[in-house]
């Protein structure tokens, strides 16, 4: 009796190539599609997990292998779990990462309780990360794509949606995935990955967008730099730690953010890039893969995507909190922002 598996299929080439090889090796295969799209005209038109392009392109793909397809409408979930959180996460002065929420209350979420309804054993999809099991429970790895990993965007991940879950394309570098689904004739192989969030209105800062979604009243202020008050500003939510593009001060010379408070609306530049350097820094609400905090205090830190890991020492201070002290100092650490703890690829 063949294995069914759910694959998670988004209109990319790297879905549609883990359903690919899911029905290579045997596996009845069944494709779905999370429908994040608003019912708002004035939104709709933002890019979403499951565009009409990209449901063109799943339409084509589960031709092409013959398999069976569901769309499974999330946006009331979605907006409760992630965008209206994300939205007062803005508009505290904060810059949230809501594809971790996501991932762990939505997307994961909701393919595991559709996995489970229809009597299949795993949901595969096409993120660039590995899962190792040990007797003691299943932890992630990096993908050995470095230039694609995407471990980081998985750190919230338990036990209870680990042990449900395969990575097909894990081990693949990205041009072997592409020449992989040229194989197998799929529309997606030249397809461009998708860069921005997956909701987003042209010409529009996420944190407004989110703004105008919730209703909620933006809060205008002060930049203020030294004491001296050198411009105005519409909302904090339109602005993040580190930022330099789109302040429109004209001081003479480079201004970073260096703090936002959200009470008062002011924000305070710096010009010397050496300010926001961070020797420590406080993490809360922390998620360790087996349950409890790994031996030693030794690990790396990664605070953004796109940011390297660099060697820390964590000191725990309290119930899900630490202080984190890294080797080096680190620019613009920035409130509502997720870091995640590695040992070499192990996360």
């Amino acid at each position: 009796m063949k294995e069914k598996v759910v694959v998670a299929l988004s209109g990319g080439v790297d879905s549609s190539v883990a359903a690919a090889l899911a029905l290579e090796a045997g596996c009845e295969v069944v494709g779905a599609t999370l429908r994040l799209k608003h019912p708002d005209p004035a939104f709709s038109g933002a890019q979403l997990c499951a565009s009409e392009q990209d449901e063109a392109a799943i339409a084509q793909v589960v031709r092409t292998l013959g398999i069976e397809h569901r769309f499974l409408e999330g946006f009331d979930r979605f907006r409760s779990c992630v965008l209206e959180p994300s939205a007062r996460e803005y508009m505290a002065g904060r810059t949230p990462n809501p594809c971790c929420i996501c991932n762990l209350l939505v997307k994961f979420g909701m393919l595991i309780e559709f996995a489970r309804e229809i009597g299949a054993s795993r949901v595969l999809t096409g993120h660039y990360a590995k899962l190792e099991h040990l007797p003691e429970g299943v932890v992630l790895r990096r993908g050995d794509d470095l230039r694609k990993d995407q471990s980081y965007f998985l750190y919230r991940l338990g036990q209870r949606e680990l042990s449900f879950l395969s990575f097909p394309v894990g081990t693949l570098e990205k041009e072997e995935v592409r020449r992989i689904a040229s194989r197998f004739g799929l529309v997606t192989s030249q397809k461009p990955d998708s860069q921005d969030a997956c909701f987003q209105v042209e010409g529009e800062c996420f944190g407004e967008t989110l703004r105008r979604l919730c209703g909620f009243a933006a809060k205008p202020g002060r930049f203020v730099c030294r004491g001296r008050t050198v411009g105005r500003h519409a909302g904090v939510h339109q602005f993040t730690i580190g930022q330099r593009k789109g302040l429109n001060v004209a001081l003479g010379v480079p201004a970073y953010i260096a703090a936002i408070d959200p009470v008062s609306g002011d924000i305070r530049l710096e010009t010397d890039p050496e300010s926001l350097l961070a020797h420590e820094f406080p993490v809360h609400d922390l998620v360790w893969q087996l349950g409890t905090p790994p031996e030693g205090e030794r690990m790396e830190v990664q605070i953004r995507y796109r940011s390297r890991a660099v060697p820390c020492r964590i000191e725990s201070t309290g119930e899900e909190r630490c202080r984190v002290i890294p080797d080096q100092p680190l620019r613009a650490v920035t409130p509502g922002q997720a870091a995640v703890f590695y040992r070499g690829d192990r996360l």
